[in-house]
């Protein structure tokens, strides 16, 4: 029997990726575009950062400071190492340790609230709605949200998002959520194929074939490695019936 805690080791892949969820520094840029009338330097927060690589995309496209949050000390560890390498000053960027459900943070003290493929932690609604004290009253709210994109899914799709994640809406479903919670969705695009599998999937089965062996015999690892197959299967096979679509918003009084 072993003592393997199969989550610390997904999180273990997780460490070693460019990216810590589906996505890219373009469509990071596009999103961001979109959103409507923020200030010169604008107070931005970004929840559920991971290693921070979205942070470090919105750098450059802002003269803003970016305070990145989320509660997995190691990549934390890894964004901070990251920030000193680039010498980014914390003017720019802080890195703070914090639960996205009880946010440490005054009520009105962000233009812009930012969260890339983290808020299914919390429910789409149930994130929006708690994270919208900590808007100033025109401020704006952008996400990433996995999403169908066809009424009829292809049946083993469904079934298996289903399982993984039975809130999963569409876009319509979905703009009707932000408006229940004080948002008003003024734009929404949909992230590309190559953004799935150029910084995420691709090198995350690189990750787990050089781990397979590390870990052979030991039934809990080959049971996470599987289910991460499984994952990228369904990506493989019917991306296009659902993706991640960013929502940009804004909140409504």
């Amino acid at each position: 029997m072993s003592d393997l805690d199969p989550f610390k080791l997904f999180l273990d892949i997780q460490l070693k990726l460019p990216r810590n969820g589906p996505g890219s520094a373009r469509a990071t840029a596009e999103a961001f575009a979109l959103v409507p009338d923020l200030p010169p330097a604008p107070e931005i927060l970004d929840v559920g950062c991971g290693q921070g690589q979205e942070a470090f995309d919105l750098l450059p496209l802002t003269q803003g400071r970016i305070t990145a949050v989320d509660l997995f000390e190691p990549f934390l560890d890894k964004l901070h190492a990251r920030a000193v390498a680039e010498e980014v000053p914390d003017e720019r960027l802080t890195v703070k340790r914090a639960d996205m459900e009880e946010l440490p943070f005054g009520d009105g003290a962000f233009d812009l609230i930012w969260s890339e493929g983290a808020i299914y932690l919390m429910g789409f609604e149930d994130g929006l709605r708690a994270w919208r004290r900590y808007l100033k009253p025109a401020g704006a709210c952008v996400v990433s949200e996995l999403t169908w994109l066809t009424d009829t899914p292809s049946p083993e799709a469904w079934d298996y998002w289903r399982e993984m994640y039975p809130g999963m809406g569409t876009v319509e479903t979905n703009t009707e959520a932000a408006k229940r919670a004080g948002y008003r969705v003024v734009a929404t695009t949909v992230l590309p194929k190559e953004d799935w599998f150029t910084d995420y999937y691709g090198p995350m089965k690189d990750e787990i074939r050089k781990s397979w062996g590390e870990y052979e015999g030991v039934e809990e690892a080959k049971a996470v490695f599987n289910e991460m197959y499984r994952e990228i299967d369904i990506a493989e096979r019917f991306l296009g019936e659902f993706s991640y679509v960013f929502y940009v918003m804004t909140r409504a009084e």
